[in-house]
């Protein structure tokens, strides 16, 4: 077979470092998958994260109070002791979300299956990511007092704290909650000069949105009101209650995951009864030694690009008194 003179495409997909003609085109997957997680992670900038070169674990250090005292004339000071300790928190298997497409499947697609995929990736790292946060968040809130170490702190009523509040009781109650768990935090000399979250199923922050008093008036609600519309503003997802940003969620841990084998080992719990947690940055602590990033395969054999995302965290317990687990009641423990 005869070909003519051969012409010069310009190959758009070669980086100018590289031979490859796929080059660009790779890393265009990557930051797709990148981007998705970025957008989708809710927890990440609200806990401790420290990134590590290598090893499997990292050692947070953990101190308690100092003391002050009156000085007496004359008096030689030698220092008072300040008690300190260390969390370790390890890093846990590598987790990986990965697709395997087809080249005749995706040239039948009626819709771009590459940029489809790749926010799916990043977004099952990010919802693996975030929920195993969480599930830290309420093992750090039942940790027991070590020395002078105060342990977790657990918000529980049986009956009101229910995940879908349809009375003004039952709101109430929610909303009481919140200010008895500040409280608690408060008497655990936990900072109030730092942030504050809490997570809630979204009916309760509806609950919450709608609360009334006993004179029925709106606790927090008056401020969505807006005249001009003559509505409600629907697109809030924040509210503010006595210094806590609540926000709703569709994930919060909320069943039995003691014998669940898709949960990383460390973090199997029973969250049968969980309603909402709450917690400040110093609650948990993330240590990261792989980032989010992709690699591709070309399988000529089976004419398909195999395609992977993986990250290598671990979560852990830094400080218990920072977080509080809202819940109906004890968690299953038969």
């Amino acid at each position: 077979m005869a070909f003519g003179t051969a012409g010069n495409p310009a190959r758009f997909g070669t980086d100018t470092a590289s031979t490859s003609d796929r080059e660009l085109f790779l890393k265009m997957f990557g930051g797709e998958v990148l981007n998705a997680y970025q957008e989708k992670v809710l927890m990440k900038d609200k806990h401790k994260v420290v990134t590590i070169q290598s090893g499997k674990s990292f050692q947070f250090p953990k101190t308690w109070k100092a003391t002050s005292e009156y000085l007496t004339a004359g008096q030689e000071m030698l220092g008072n002791d300040i008690d300190t300790t260390e969390v370790n928190i390890t890093v846990d298997a590598l987790n990986v979300a990965h697709v395997d497409i087809y080249d005749f499947d995706q040239k039948m697609a009626h819709f771009e299956v590459r940029s489809e995929f790749a926010q799916e990736l990043g977004r099952a790292c990010a919802r693996t990511y975030d929920l195993n946060v969480m599930r830290s968040i309420i093992l750090a809130s039942r940790s027991a007092a070590d020395g002078v170490f105060p342990g977790g702190l657990t918000a529980e009523e049986d009956v009101l704290l229910v995940a879908a509040p349809t009375t003004d009781a039952q709101k109430l109650a929610w909303f009481n909650a919140i200010l008895s768990a500040n409280e608690k935090m408060f008497a655990a000399d936990v900072p109030e000069d730092v942030e504050r979250y809490m997570l809630v199923p979204k009916p309760v922050f509806n609950g919450l949105r709608y609360a009334v008093d006993s004179n029925g008036n709106y606790l927090v609600a008056n401020r969505e009101f807006n005249a001009a519309a003559h509505g409600v503003n629907r697109a809030l997802q924040v509210l503010e209650i006595d210094g806590v940003k609540v926000m709703p969620q569709r994930t919060i841990p909320s069943t039995d995951e003691r014998a669940d084998t898709s949960v990383y080992s460390k973090y199997r719990a029973a969250y049968d009864t969980t309603t909402g947690i709450m917690w400040t940055p110093d609650a948990v602590g993330t240590v990261e030694l792989v980032g989010l990033n992709m690699e591709e395969e070309r399988d000529t054999r089976r004419q398909s690009n195999f395609m992977v995302a993986k990250q290598g965290v671990g979560h852990g317990t830094l400080r218990g008194e920072c977080a509080i687990e809202f819940r109906t009641g004890a968690p299953t423990t038969a």
